[in-house]
């Protein structure tokens, strides 16, 4: 631990004590958008939480705009003064940078080191760059670990069914069908946890390896996935991003495709022996989903599904089996239609690449990359299957999807462990 926290955090955690509630805000050059997240700690501290000892621990990987200093000194809300009369507890708030690797994921060791030091019940990461949070969201996903004994409790959005497309085509049924858990957000940036499941994450030799700097958010689902912890979901209504510069569709796909690979490298042990899909408790009431937010150009994803098909046919041939391939050859063959991209053999493709992507059968970059344009190919497929249909309708179509990669296990089981 004394390598993870530096001298002057130990310093500053050591006048904090134990604590009840350790709320952990991982930061790079958030000025513009950490404001809802702080407000929304400090009102929690003094409203649903004004009972418990708590501490906001700003993990800050060397901003150069001024957020660590924000943290420290910014006003909290109209009625600050209000609030500290009010407060039974002294409030902490703590800003450091962390040490060690680059990246979200030396944040997050350093909040759990932090939590495990001060021996707390129950820690919270917030994201922040999400504007939507509240006090009360924030008091929705630390409930159940304070509670009930729950251990990690992911965030389950008010979504669209059209929105989030690479976490409803890629990322939900693909973690659902590998670790079980039915997880609506296995990608989320904000979680709670306990201070068991921090401090037994802290014990894994993962840290250390590359793939944590993009799948960090991943990783932490698949542990409490694999770990005999208690999972449930915290209903948080919709979810707001602050509007900064992210990165492009192709860089994105890429990435998440990166992270999904990985995790199921680091926890080839785990996943294959067998696991059982199973629904994740849930708190909190349903919140109406916000009308449609995403963009679609089906065409223009149709065209570049076609081209990437063509173009990376001899690096496809290599990741896939031959029926799979020849299905995606003549699944877009037709020009000016959407490519024939059925949930069975979008299943089928996820996993191959999966497998692959183990036995390293080609450069794993470039085997990211390809998956870029099957993507697209997929969203054009789905987009044309939903097109003038309700809402519900898209929900079945999902759970379909879901239940696809579920049937599709058995064989992805098989590749991967071929000699």
């Amino acid at each position: 631990m004394k390598s993870i926290l530096s001298d002057q955090l130990l310093r500053d955690l050591i006048a904090v004590g134990q604590v009840d509630v350790l709320v952990g805000l991982p930061t790079l050059n958030h000025a513009d958008s950490v404001g809802p997240a702080l407000q929304a700690a400090h009102f929690a501290f003094n409203g649903q939480f004004v009972r418990e000892r708590t501490v906001l621990l700003n993990s800050d990987g060397g901003s150069t705009d001024g957020t660590a200093d924000l943290v420290r000194n910014a006003p909290l809300a109209d009625g600050d003064t209000l609030l500290s009369s009010q407060s039974l507890r002294t409030r902490h708030r703590i800003s450091a940078p962390y040490h060690g690797v680059p990246g979200k994921a030396g944040a997050i060791r350093t909040i759990f080191a932090a939590a495990d030091l001060l021996q707390a019940r129950a820690v919270a990461v917030l994201d922040p760059e999400v504007v939507s949070v509240t006090a009360g969201s924030l008091a929705a996903l630390l409930q159940p670990v304070l509670g009930d004994g729950v251990d990690f409790v992911s965030p389950a959005y008010a979504r669209h069914p059209l929105d989030g497309p690479l976490v409803s085509q890629v990322v939900r049924p693909l973690f659902r069908s590998t670790y079980g858990p039915r997880l609506q957000e296995p990608l989320a940036g904000e979680f709670a946890c306990s201070g068991r499941f921090a401090a037994a994450c802290l014990g894994s030799p993962d840290w250390e390896s590359e793939s944590l700097r993009v799948g960090i958010d991943l990783w932490l689902s698949a542990v409490a996935a694999i770990g005999g912890f208690r999972l449930a979901e915290a209903r948080l209504g919709p979810r707001e991003l602050a509007p900064r510069p992210r990165p492009g569709t192709a860089t994105l796909v890429a990435q998440v495709f990166e992270a999904l690979f990985d995790c199921l490298r680091l926890h080839e042990a785990s996943w294959t022996a067998g696991a059982r899909t199973d629904p994740v408790p849930a708190y909190g009431d349903p919140a109406p989903p916000p009308a449609r937010s995403v963009s679609i150009d089906a065409a223009r994803d149709a065209a570049l599904y076609r081209e990437g098909v063509v173009a990376l046919e001899p690096m496809l041939s290599r990741a896939l089996r031959p029926a799979t391939l020849e299905a995606l050859r003549t699944g877009g063959a037709i020009a000016g239609t959407a490519p024939s991209l059925p949930p069975g053999l979008w299943a089928a493709v996820v996993g191959e690449l999966a497998a692959a992507h183990r036995r390293a059968a080609l450069s794993r970059d470039h085997l990211v990359q390809a998956a870029v344009p099957l993507y697209l190919g997929r969203l054009a497929a789905f987009w044309a299957s939903v097109e003038g249909q309700s809402e519900d309708h898209a929900a079945r179509e999902l759970e379909e999807l879901s239940l696809c990669f579920e049937r599709f296990r058995p064989e992805l089981v098989s590749l991967w462990t071929a000699p």
